[in-house]
């Protein structure tokens, strides 16, 4: 059991909105793998466009969203109303967002939410494939999704808004495509809002067919800047999160890049009090959610912690400026016996450090600079540091 902003979830574990969230049925098997939590597709009054969902994947890097289906307000009230019948349960976040100039319309809808259900809104200042994408290309479109995120003051009117016309928490969905992510959380905060989410969707592009240049992936008729997802989020999701929880005193929903119980605890202990995830699930189904959870609550009992919200931010202590970081002092050791002279630390383009004498690598300590990258390139964990405890995150 964990709370955020006032409610009571079983575990930290949310669904992101994604076509995870589409169905009722699709929301009840979240809720019976274990999930507390789902967001639910986002909605707006009318969607500027009706299209097919249009990914990339690729399971070595991760996926990118350019272009997905999203539902009008009555769908997005069905679906909540038909949900809570089904799994009366299961929290949903209601994702939406609104195009017009009429930033009232925000409170309109989101009361249409509240009235459905909902248990907490969240305003989608996150998705690129509405308005950003088109500013890129110099098209001018309406404003919801990641540009209402990369404006402070428009935020904090919006979330306003929506505070003002319900009575349940607001908890802003932000965009990573900004240069000062804790300034726009602390804007939603000034605004009212109850929590901050913040999960991946850095503007990201497909790769091109080096064999045909008019062939994008297999988007055959173009592709589109898109919401990036997957493994390639995490490590800029944790820094996300970290910056936020360290200056903004609101619980946090993090992820971007979790597949693992290991990822999950390292946002909470980064600062998030829920996580969430959306293409481990595409790509693995919902089994996966009780794998993390499992895992999760284990770490908890050989740590130590009686509670899940015990773990959060316990990390935070350990961010300083660059200039305070203490400096590996040794060299390199080598255990020999563990060593198989296959040569892969030799492989740094920077290092000059190490030489090869009789089959086993020997460092010279003038000449190394502490970098540690043989350490994580050596495949048996024959080179480490004296003293050091710090090992390499091996995926």
């Amino acid at each position: 059991m964990i709370e955020f902003a006032g409610i009571k979830f079983r575990n930290p574990f949310v669904v992101a909105s994604s076509p995870l969230t589409v169905k009722p049925f699709l929301l009840k098997q979240a809720f019976d793998c274990g999930a507390a939590a789902a967001s639910t597709k986002l909605t707006l009054i009318k969607q500027p466009f009706y299209k097919k969902c249009r990914m990339y994947h690729d399971p070595k890097v991760g996926s990118i969203v350019c272009v997905d289906r999203r539902l009008d307000m009555e769908e997005g009230v069905r679906l909540i109303e038909e949900t809570k019948k089904l799994v009366p349960e299961l929290i949903l976040f209601s994702n939406i967002t609104h195009e017009g100039a009429d930033l009232e319309s925000w409170g309109r809808l989101a009361k249409a939410m509240e009235d459905a259900g909902a248990d907490l809104i969240e305003p989608n200042f996150i998705c690129p494939n509405l308005s950003l994408t088109a500013k890129k290309l110099g098209v001018k479109q309406g404003q919801g999704g990641a540009l209402t995120g990369q404006d402070p003051d428009l935020a904090r009117e919006v979330v306003k808004i929506i505070k003002s016309a319900v009575k349940i928490p607001v908890v802003p969905k932000l965009t990573p495509n900004v240069t000062d992510i804790a300034g726009i959380a602390e804007a939603c905060v000034e605004g009212g809002a109850d929590g901050i989410c913040m999960a991946g969707a850095q503007l990201s592009l497909p790769p091109v067919d080096l064999n045909n240049l008019n062939h994008v992936y297999d988007l055959s008729q173009g592709a589109s800047f898109g919401s990036l997802g997957g493994q390639s989020c995490l490590l800029p999701g944790l820094a996300m999160v970290a910056q936020i929880a360290s200056r903004v005193k609101a619980p946090l929903v993090g992820g971007g890049g979790l597949f693992t119980w290991e990822d999950a605890v390292q946002y909470m202990v980064w600062g998030s009090t829920l996580v969430t995830a959306c293409t481990s699930l595409m790509w693995n189904g919902f089994e996966l959610i009780p794998k993390i959870l499992d895992g999760m609550e284990s770490y908890m009992k050989e740590q130590g912690f009686t509670s899940y919200d015990q773990m959060v931010g316990k990390a935070l202590h350990n961010i300083r400026p660059a200039s305070d970081l203490d400096m590996i002092p040794d060299m390199p050791t080598l255990d020999a016996e563990l060593c198989t002279g296959c040569g892969a630390c030799l492989k740094p383009g920077h290092c000059y450090a190490i030489e090869m004498v009789d089959g086993l690598p020997v460092v010279d300590g003038e000449k190394c600079i502490g970098c540690s990258a043989c350490v994580a390139l050596c495949p048996t964990g024959a080179l480490y540091f004296p003293g050091y405890s710090g090992k390499p995150v091996h995926r």
